[in-house]
């Protein structure tokens, strides 16, 4: 049985961000509730701006990683910036390369082949950069477990700057300069910075020390769209950094952005950061999975609008074939999945085929942990080697579970929410019940799987356009900012409730006063028959939105959770 819970929130203080910051009720009991309680720091979650930004040389290597890049830059040194193939490692080393290319600097970018490569710096291209003379690599979103290739520049003369924020042991000695916030003794107030975060941070440190204008504010795009492709928390310096960077991405005046909107269909203006995350992350993402990523640099550094509408179109018929490869491995993953839990309640769900592209993976294993709330890990399978890739549906911490279980991988890495290793083949049954066993250990789980946390109870008189406005300025929302859950009991399902898509479900309900809603309930048509539910008395928990359709703006209410009142129930 699953407990509702609301989260508590003391009245006194309620009241007091209610009247000092002119917020509604209910805004200011989920910011209360939330743990924002003082009205200072209430104004300033409502209002991020540049100014909540850390200073860059709190990092305590960054004066050493600006003297190196300032020194390379004056003295025409070949500097290469190494990204990884993903949405994170895409945007940053687009960034780092339009940000030291407009100052002069003699700058090259590269971004792994998932396939030839592998994840981390690319020995291949390591070796081809020193036969032509290059002086400085940028890691971005890699890096960190790169000892042997940073040895080998070292030996050969290039100079190496790490910028990363996945979770490691040790530092690189051999590294010249070294940026993560995770790294062990590391004093940076802010440890959740996603790869591109901390690029950022490394051009915010070069521009106070060289003292020119380097126009940081409108490379924000590329540091909203990174942060949000690679699910970081959206609390602290990286809810500043996606709030100001949505809006800068909203002036769409980078060609690449611009064709991959066009290409999406994403609202001009009025977007969500979600929306972002379903619209433009996975077109980033798809060429890396199947394929080189490589173009997809190309078209975020490019200042040609038609050359950028070109390559934007090649990607989307990419991503089609990303999306059917999606479809088939969550599919097949879902169809495992509602066999497993219903024979043996797993604490985790860990699934392996010889079909799956490794490509998309990850795709299937977030879609599963959305879905049934359990940590979940998908596993290609090629050559008696598996690569799987972990998602922890916000429950784990996923590193700390692979590595309770590293004696049967070959390789692991990531951080809390999301993580990737490989496997030999015959230890993946061995690997699959220690992570259950390691899911099931963890502290953070212990009593939560029975237990759906709500900010707030409404009623459906309060659920209206201005309400929904008024919420959008608690986000963006993401991990470690969820939008608000309500709520919204004794409705009385309508007749007409039915399917649509292949597994969501629509229906009206009215409450006791007459007020009518519009409810959908994604990808719950399986846990839910809307025949059995027409008629019903309900409580429900959803999420208030505005969907916009055809330039209009109607009021959504996103079922999560739906529990049916016994009959005669208060």
């Amino acid at each position: 049985m699953i407990q509702w819970i609301e989260r508590k929130a003391d009245i006194d203080a309620v009241r007091e961000l209610e009247n000092s910051l002119t917020l509604s009720a209910i805004e200011a009991r989920i910011l209360v509730a939330r743990g924002i309680n003082d009205p200072v720091v209430a104004s300033a979650f409502l209002n991020p701006s540049h100014d909540d930004l850390h200073d860059p040389f709190m990092f305590q290597e960054m004066e050493r990683a600006v003297s190196i890049l300032s020194e390379s830059i004056q003295k025409g040194r070949k500097i290469l910036v190494h990204g990884d193939y993903d949405a994170d490692g895409i945007n940053g080393a687009a960034m780092i390369y339009c940000a030291l290319a407009a100052i002069g600097a003699d700058i090259h970018f590269f971004v792994p082949d998932r396939a030839k490569d592998g994840y981390g710096l690319a020995s291949r291209m390591m070796r081809r950069g020193i036969e032509a003379g290059l002086g400085l690599v940028i890691s971005v979103d890699c890096g960190s477990s790169d000892g042997e290739i940073v040895s080998f520049l070292a030996e050969n003369g290039v100079r190496t700057i790490i910028t990363d924020h996945h979770e490691i042991n040790d530092r690189i000695p051999e590294a010249d300069a070294f940026l993560n916030p995770k790294l062990p003794g590391e004093t940076y107030p802010f440890t959740e910075l996603a790869g591109v975060g901390v690029a950022f941070k490394l051009l915010q440190g070069l521009q106070k020390v060289i003292q020119k204008d380097m126009r940081l504010a409108e490379l924000l795009d590329f540091v909203a769209v990174g942060t949000l492709g690679d699910y970081s928390p959206l609390t602290g310096e990286n809810r500043v950094l996606v709030s100001l960077g949505l809006g800068k991405l909203g002036e769409w005046v980078r060609p690449g952005f611009a064709a991959l909107q066009q290409e999406s269909n994403l609202p001009r203006s009025g977007f969500s950061a979600k929306q972002v995350c379903f619209n433009i992350v996975p077109r980033l993402n798809s060429p890396g999975r199947v394929g080189s990523a490589r173009d997809v640099v190309e078209l975020l550094v490019t200042g040609d609008g038609i050359k950028a509408e070109a390559i934007a179109k090649e990607i989307e018929t990419i991503n089609s074939l990303r999306r059917s490869l999606d479809t088939m491995v969550t599919e097949q993953a879902s169809q495992l999945a509602d066999t497993e839990i219903k024979k043996s309640n797993p604490n985790a769900l860990v699934f392996s085929s010889p079909s799956w592209h490794e490509g998309v993976v990850g795709i299937g294993a977030a879609r599963l942990a959305e879905k049934y709330s359990l940590p979940s890990v998908l596993i290609a399978v090629r050559d008696n080697i598996g690569k799987g890739s972990a998602r922890s549906a916000g429950m784990v911490n996923v590193r700390e579970a692979l590595e309770r279980c590293s004696e049967y991988l070959v390789a692991y890495g990531g951080h809390r929410e999301a993580g990737g290793f490989t496997v030999p083949k015959d230890k993946i049954y061995d690997f699959t019940k220690c992570f259950d066993n390691a899911v099931s250990e963890m502290s953070e789980l212990s009593g939560r799987e029975n237990i759906k946390v709500y900010d707030s109870r409404v009623g459906l008189d309060d659920c209206d356009i201005a309400m929904a406005r008024s919420l959008e300025r608690m986000g963006p929302f993401g991990p470690g900012n969820e939008e608000p859950l309500f709520l919204i009991e004794r409705l009385k399902v309508a007749s007409g409730a039915r399917i649509v898509g292949s597994s969501h479900i629509k229906f009206d309900a009215e409450d006791g006063k007459g007020n009518r809603g519009s409810f959908i309930g994604f990808s719950l048509a399986r846990a839910w028959n809307p025949v059995d539910l027409t008629g019903k008395v309900i409580d429900v928990l959803a999420n208030i939105s505005i969907n916009q359709w055809n330039n209009r703006e109607n009021l959504q209410l996103i079922v999560k959770n739906i529990r049916i009142r016994e009959s005669g129930a208060d």
